[in-house]
């Protein structure tokens, strides 16, 4: 898929605003409010849709990894491994 014309500031802003809806009714439903809540969730993180054959806005491109006998590269936006990628993606 060309990710040429894809607008993801768009998709980025659509998935956080989901984001923040789940945890406004996470925190009604355990009577907290949603500052309270504890996440990893990163607003500005890359947006990736590739479980669903969706746009991805990862960029290979990222210094070249090696831990453990593991050898990847990071996305240069978001630091994000392309083997943790690959994990979460696999089918």
């Amino acid at each position: 898929m060309s990710t040429e014309a894809t607008d993801f500031e768009a998709l980025r802003a659509q998935r956080n605003e989901a984001f923040k809806k789940a945890t406004q009714r996470i925190a009604a439903e355990f009577n907290c409010e949603p500052e309270e809540l504890t996440t990893t969730f990163n607003p500005g993180a890359c947006y990736c849709a590739c479980t669903s054959g969706g746009p991805c806005e990862h960029r290979w491109d990222g210094k070249p990894v090696e831990e453990g006998g593991l050898r990847t590269t990071t996305c240069s936006r978001c630091a994000m491994w392309a083997f943790s990628h690959s994990m979460r993606t696999a089918p």
